[in-house]
């Protein structure tokens, strides 16, 4: 199957300690929204990752998210994903969050397909000359 526009996914996610912004500095007992944007992006590779050669894996490269509503500790959210466009390496999608409320967060996502042993060369290679900086 190629990966075209109109592929879709959704998943649901329990908002566990974790997931509060008072966990990470934050002073709100409610969904963080850098873990709201993991949501995200787990459920955007939902909707296409197992469609990629398997040499090939997707990144996070741009996000304009909006959260707009806070969700409460134990509650659930469910995040839609639609692929609207598959443009060479980069897929961008539509994204929305809901929980029992309402939306709660909107926006869209990009990512980028690249190779998964080049990726962690690049990232060892990385690693090496922040090593020789330190010296």
């Amino acid at each position: 199957m190629p990966i075209v526009p109109g592929l879709k996914a959704q998943a649901s996610y329990r908002v566990d300690t974790l997931s509060l912004a008072d966990q990470w500095g934050g002073e709100a007992h409610a969904l963080a929204s850098p873990i709201m944007i993991i949501f995200i992006e787990q459920t955007c590779m939902k909707a296409t990752d197992h469609l990629l050669d398997p040499s090939l894996m997707t990144v996070g490269y741009y996000f304009e998210i909006k959260h707009l509503q806070p969700t409460p500790p134990e509650w659930e959210v469910t995040v839609d994903a639609e692929l609207i466009r598959s443009d060479g390496r980069m897929m961008t999608y539509k994204v929305s969050v809901r929980d029992a409320a309402g939306v709660v967060g909107e926006g869209l996502h990009t990512r980028c397909a690249v190779e998964r042993d080049g990726f962690h060369e690049r990232l060892a290679q990385r690693r090496a000359s922040a090593a020789l900086v330190e010296q």
